[in-house]
């Protein structure tokens, strides 16, 4: 057992090891991504395209990432704020799903149950860096929506006071708090370096994610085409972004009980299994000892997995 929990160890400062060298490695490859986007057509310098171009740390994973799912995995690094290429996000992935499978190899008894458990412990190490992405992609997208309606009155009255659109850009960056003042620089950043003030705005909403910063981008470039009064077409924005905010806070009020319901049925079973195993240990312990008992628990884990999922689903209501 000394020399298996040693190997573990050692797999655990590996994988982390790799992954603190790949996010150290990637802080400052934000101008190169930038400057290639610039470099390419119109058609070609979604964010998408530009970091799911990938000749970088792990070339030889270039032909397994083009695709659909190429897409998805750059529009949510990019949405969450994280320089990562999308192949080496794929290798941190691969290399969490075998440290977790690993793991379980090293301590589970049984081959069959082993082989199994193994299986299961190598999908939640692949999913885990996914979640942990999705996690902080929604954390900034909150962010960033929080702070909408401040950018677009500070903007508004740059505006009115006789700025021009790229000096209130300037002038919000500066005075604005990240994220969203990040968010300004590199539209400052990508202007400074030749592109359009369009495509710049239309990069912005591709990093964001928003709908909300959708609508905005979408607001400016009809009125940078067909003219008309920037400043009151903000405001109007503004409202109505505010106006969803309000609706969300009062849907959230009305389904406060049924999340409340939905999280007591998440955590019943396990609280419930804890109990049963407090009061009654000798007749419980059969479910950890015995290699059927041990089955039924992970098939119990899993199904527990997706109901909470389905919970979470059903009252996720979109605005």
């Amino acid at each position: 057992m000394g020399l298996e929990l040693v190997a573990a160890l050692l797999v655990f400062v590996a994988v982390t090891a790799l992954v603190l060298a790949l996010v150290s490695g990637n802080r400052d490859r934000a101008a190169e991504s930038r400057l290639d986007r610039l470099s390419k057509p119109r058609e070609e310098k979604s964010v998408d395209s530009v970091l799911k171009r990938d000749s970088g740390t792990f070339p030889f994973l270039s032909r397994l990432v083009s695709g659909s799912w190429s897409d998805r995995a750059a529009a949510d690094l990019a949405q969450a704020g994280m320089s990562l290429k999308v192949s080496e996000f794929l290798m941190i992935r691969l290399f969490s799903a075998g440290g977790f499978a690993l793991l379980v190899v090293l301590f589970a008894p049984g081959a069959t149950l082993g082989l199994l458990l193994a299986i299961v412990a190598g999908l939640v190490g692949f999913m885990l860096p996914a979640w942990l992405v999705a996690i902080r992609r929604a954390r900034r997208q909150k962010e960033l929506d929080d702070q909408l309606p401040e950018m677009l009155a500070l903007i508004s009255n740059s505006l009115r006071s006789g700025f021009a659109f790229t000096q209130a850009i300037d002038l919000a960056a500066d005075q604005l708090s990240p994220p969203i003042s990040e968010e300004l620089k590199l539209v400052q950043r990508d202007t400074t370096l030749g592109a359009s003030m369009d495509d710049a705005l239309q990069s912005m909403a591709d990093r964001s994610g928003s709908y909300d910063f959708d609508m905005v981008v979408s607001s400016v470039l009809i009125q940078r085409t067909i003219g008309g009064n920037l400043s009151e077409i903000l405001d109007r924005v503004a409202e109505t972004v505010k106006e969803r905010k309000r609706l969300e806070r009062e849907i959230r009020s009305l389904t406060a009980s049924q999340r409340f319901t939905g999280l007591v049925l998440s955590i019943y079973p396990i609280v419930l299994g804890l109990i049963f195993f407090a009061l009654a240990p000798d007749t419980w312990k059969v479910l950890v000892t015995e290699e059927a008992g041990r089955l039924m628990l992970a098939l119990a884990a899993v199904l527990q997995v997706i109901g909470i999922v389905m919970i979470r689903r059903i009252l996720t209501l979109e605005v």
